[in-house]
């Protein structure tokens, strides 16, 4: 049987029209097959780059915990330096707002003082009495008189002093004969710097926190709302800012040691 040439023509055409088809689709395949492996190179180097991500993340962490680390070692080696630097004072007194003279006799005030004090000191316990600091107002002046240290060979004699020194308050200079207008004379503990500071914080945040005592016993500092409230031992400034903060139960608390200067 014999195809018409219409029927072949149209035959003929229609192939031709499916093979464009499919030559369409493998082109688009082929661009597709492209794009997705071009896509899992993306995804591959994404996945690389968000692991590198997380190993510099980890070390980051590291170096933040060596980083806390180090500041507590260095906070730690401060607070033992500071002990021990306050440990070489302990058999040290001293004394604020003695006027300054030139022609003074430091050992003749301390025996006059420990008179006053009812406390008989035995000069061989006196290993050391001066001025320390600079000059705040020059020679003989009344307003900055530099603090007088008096160093004792025992720490017995030095806590005699500063008991005595508690119950007999309001010494002055016209007492201790020193010459000039009579000023007020305080005898405490010799402390460092640094407690020299937190100590002057700590009666500050008691004055505005209404604590009735707060006061220093063999260089530490303590302080008490009330006769019969806990102790707060004041180690650092870290425990003002928690009395600022709240009340004084979550604070420190440690037994009593000393009766407030």
């Amino acid at each position: 049987m014999t195809v018409p040439n219409e029927v072949l023509s149209s035959f003929t055409t229609a192939l031709q029209q499916l093979q464009r088809v499919f030559d369409t689709m493998t082109r688009e395949m082929t661009a597709f097959t492209t794009s997705l492996n071009n896509t899992s190179e993306d995804v591959a180097s994404f996945r690389n780059e968000i692991s590198e991500m997380k190993s510099q993340l980890k070390e980051l962490d590291f170096c933040k915990s060596e980083v806390k680390n180090l500041r507590t070692e260095v906070v730690e080696l401060r607070q033992e330096i500071e002990y021990k630097e306050q440990r070489h004072l302990l058999k040290d007194v001293e004394i604020l707002g003695l006027t300054e003279h030139n022609s003074e006799n430091l050992q003749q005030v301390i025996h006059t003082m420990c008179a006053k004090l009812g406390v008989e000191l035995d000069p061989r316990d006196v290993d050391d009495v001066r001025r320390v600091g600079l000059r705040g107002g020059g020679v003989g002046s009344v307003e900055r008189p530099r603090p007088v240290v008096l160093t004792l060979t025992r720490r017995a004699p030095r806590d005699q002093i500063l008991r005595a020194a508690r119950v007999r308050r309001g010494l002055t200079t016209d007492m201790l004969e020193v010459p000039g207008s009579s000023r007020r004379v305080y005898i405490n503990e010799h402390l460092t710097k640094a407690n020299r500071v937190l100590f002057s914080k700590a009666r500050a945040a008691g004055a505005q926190l209404n604590f009735k005592f707060t006061w220093t016993s063999n260089g530490t500092i303590y302080m008490r709302r009330s006769e019969i409230s806990s102790i707060v031992r004041i180690s650092s400034e870290a425990v003002l800012e928690k009395l600022y903060k709240g009340p004084a139960s979550n604070s420190q608390h440690a037994p009593f040691q000393g009766l407030p200067n």
